[in-house]
Formats: structure tokens, sequence, C-alpha cells
């Protein structure tokens, strides 16, 4: 079950959407409009976090916030104002809250700080299990969410499981995430492409080989699934496996049998199998090069990466992530982000996904010599293309915010314009969960247009 979250503010609006929000993700809220009744809810409904406005009327946020932890020493709280001051801040830490947010609220972050603090909390169905990393899937946008989820899931079984999505898009981390939340996360993790080794090696890296099997082999060699035994195999690009070598992997699935090449004596192994891949398996089937039977084998779970497109909302927070990792890399001082620089970056289709902005990022922080990083660091096809073809010169904008907001409203419109006014349909179409599309439309100032 999520956890439950006490929302303490003044306004009702606030509160609403806020909840809705949370609820969305499926989390249970608990909404209180004062301090006073704020404390009658932590005694009755007993939540594990806690989001405080800072200015309310008769007691305010700070004064609430030193009740909250004096009653509920663990309970994990959370301030926001829309009026922030350094000062603020810094007291609002001191009393022991675990961050600060000014409105409006970067709800992408939100979510991530509520789900690395869930993973603490809850209680694991078997403690051996180790954490996943915190950083090994970073975002809080709600798809990026759901996959953790799903990894959680999944993890603990010994299913086989597909990994699919396009290049870029992170399915090795998932694969990784998965060996790290499993019962074998104490045993290897062994990976390989096979894509990138010839058919000819691709057998006896897997399998491992006899002396003398062939020409060069002197020694016997320790394949990668025996080296795994007890762990995990990952098998990246698996559509590109030869369809002779597919049979032979068919019987390590089935029973976990297999005979290293040149060699006569059946070898067993227990290790849990990962495969993923960017291609479409059931068109390889029809054209007779994938097997059917190994594909059902490989395919007991199937996991899908989103694309970035599909979570952009995502995008400041990989930034920070990158701008520090690359900083920390190249010995440089980690530089303000302009908001420019991340309007840019929001209006792109990202066709190579997140290793393609991390790409981008490393270039701009190698060209970045000052304390700002803006747009002038960004290689000039991501600065054209913002306006190409999206936006005619009669209405060209007078700042990159304004343009990017522009074609978020066409591309909106045009999604609603072709279903009619359909909602769920236009999020569907635009690849965005329908409560994304309502905040944008409010954004916009379209939500309460009945024509839609």
């Amino acid at each position: 079950m999520k956890p439950k979250i006490l929302i303490v503010d003044d306004e009702e609006g606030m509160r609403v959407s806020l909840s809705e929000l949370l609820q969305s993700d499926g989390y249970l809220t608990v909404p209180a409009d004062s301090a006073d009744n704020a404390l009658s809810c932590l005694h009755n409904e007993n939540p594990d976090f806690a989001i405080v406005d800072v200015r309310m009327p008769k007691r305010g946020g700070l004064d609430l916030l030193r009740d909250l932890r004096s009653a509920s020493p663990n309970l994990k709280i959370f301030m926001m104002t829309a009026y922030p001051s350094v000062e603020t801040a810094v007291l609002a830490m001191k009393c022991g809250a675990v961050d600060f947010f000014t409105k409006p609220l970067d709800f992408a972050r939100l979510r991530e700080e509520l789900y690395q603090y869930s993973k603490m909390i809850l209680d694991t169905p078997n403690h051996n299990i180790r954490q996943m990393p915190p950083d090994m899937l970073y975002g809080g946008s709600l798809a990026i969410l759901k996959l953790k989820e799903t990894i959680e899931r999944i993890a603990p079984t010994d299913a086989p499981v597909i990994i699919t999505g396009e290049s870029g898009t992170g399915k090795e981390l998932v694969a990784e995430a998965i060996h790290c939340r499993s019962l074998r996360s104490q045993f290897p993790f062994k990976k390989i492409n096979c894509a990138a080794i010839p058919d000819s090696l691709l057998e006896s890296e897997l399998f491992g080989y006899e002396k003398g099997a062939f020409t060069g082999a002197q020694s016997r060699k320790v394949g990668l699934f025996e080296s795994a035994n007890m762990g995990t195999v990952f098998l990246d690009e698996i559509g590109d496996m030869d369809i002779r070598l597919q049979s032979k992997l068919l019987r390590i699935l089935q029973g976990g049998d297999f005979r290293r090449v040149g060699g006569t004596e059946d070898l067993h192994v227990n290790i849990r199998i990962i495969s993923a891949t960017n291609q479409n398996l059931p068109d390889l089937i029809h054209k007779g090069q994938f097997r059917e039977d190994l594909f059902y084998r490989l395919s007991v779970i199937s996991v899908n990466t989103p694309p970035l497109r599909e979570h952009i909302e995502d995008i400041p927070l990989l930034v920070k992530k990158f701008v520090a990792d690359f900083c920390r890399a190249y010995n440089k001082k980690e530089p303000i982000v302009d908001e420019q620089f991340l309007d840019i970056l929001r209006a792109q289709t990202w066709p190579g996904n997140v290793r393609e902005l991390k790409n981008c990022i490393e270039r701009a922080i190698i060209f970045c010599d000052g304390q700002r990083l803006g747009p002038e660091h960004l290689p000039e096809q991501y600065k054209t293309h913002l306006c190409k073809n999206d936006i005619s010169p009669e209405h060209e904008k007078s700042s990159i915010n304004e343009a990017y907001q522009d074609l978020q409203r066409k591309m909106i419109m045009d999604a609603l314009s072709k279903t009619n006014g359909n909602k769920t349909q236009a999020a569907k179409l635009l690849k965005i969960p329908r409560r994304t599309l309502y905040n944008k439309l409010n954004k916009i100032g379209f939500v309460n247009d009945e024509r839609y």
C-alpha cells in the first residue's frame, strides 16, 4: 500500500489540486485547512508524510512543523511557500523539514523525493532484497514512477523479463535495477550485447568452450552463463542473435542445461535471464528470423521503457544530475542553469532519448566557462529546432519560453481538434498522461472551455 500524505494549506484550491495529483500516483491523502486540524489528522490518520504551507492564518507552518516533529518524530515533512526566502528555508530545515519547495510546486521533484523516502519507510516483503540505487532510474514523472513500481513488483521473482524500448531509454539500467532488487542481488550480474559480437564468437562467449574445440582454443574457457551461476544474465539486443544460437538459448531457459562449445558433458546453471531489444520481435518471427517459442519463453514479463518525449517533465531533474556529474568529472564549478536553456531542451523530440540528452549536457559543460549555463552552450540544431516548421514568422515570440508555450498550445489544440474535443483520446495522441493534459490546459486557459 502507498504511504499516506497529510496536506496542510489554508487555500482550498491548492489542497484539492495537490490531493488529486498525488492520488493519481496512488497515494492516500489527508487534507487539512489549518494547523489545529492538521494535528487532529495526525493523531487520527497517522500519515507517513506531511506537506505544509509556511503562511497560514493564526498559526503558521513553521510552528506547526515543530509540533508535528514533536508529536511524530518519524514523520517526513515537506514545507512549501509562495514567498520564499533563504532565512525561512534554513529555519525550516533546522526545525526538521526534509525539503523546502516554492510555489508553483516542482511536482516532478516532489514525486522523486516522495518515492525515495517511501522506499525507506515501507516494509519490504523480504529484507534481504537489496535497495535499488536511488540514481539508477532518475526522474519523478508518472511514467518513470510506474516503471520503478513495475521493477519493484517483478524483481523478487525469477521470471524471464524482456525489456523493449527505443535506443537510449535506459534498458540496461532497468535490467540492472531488477537485479539489484532481486534475491540474486548478491550474485553476479553479467551482460553482453548480442549485436556487438560476431555470431561465430557469441556462442563461445555465452557457453564457453573446451580445450581444442577450435583453432586457438588452447585451454578451457568458462562462458558467461556459467560465470553468472545463481545471478542474472542480461542479453542486450536479443533480436540480433543468430537463429541457430537461439535454439541453444531456449534449452538453457527451459532447464538451465547447456554444453560448452566442443564439450560432451551436460552442465547446469541456475540463472535468471533478462533480455532487451529495440526491434519488433513479432515482425522478426513473421520473417523467420526469431523463434516464436523462444519469444514466449523470454517474454513471460514484458517491460517497456518510455521515450524521453513522454516524460519531458523529468528534463530539469535529469539536467541537474548530468550537470553535477560532468562538473565533477571535469573538475568544474557547477553553473546555474538558465531557464531558457531548459525551455529549449523541453521543446526537443529527443530521438536519442536520455542518452542524447546526457551527451548534449556533457558538451554544454565542456563549452561553459562561466557561472551560467545558457542557450549559447547548446549546438545550433537544438536552438533552431524550436521554431522550425512549428511557429510561423508572424507569430514569432520575443523569448524562447513564449515560443515553447506557443508550440505547446498549437500541439494541444491540434490534438483536441483531431479527437473532437475528447481529452482522453487527445492525451493518448500526445502520448502524455490525461492529468498532464489537464494541467497544460489549465496553464493555457482552456481547462474550463466547454468545447473541450
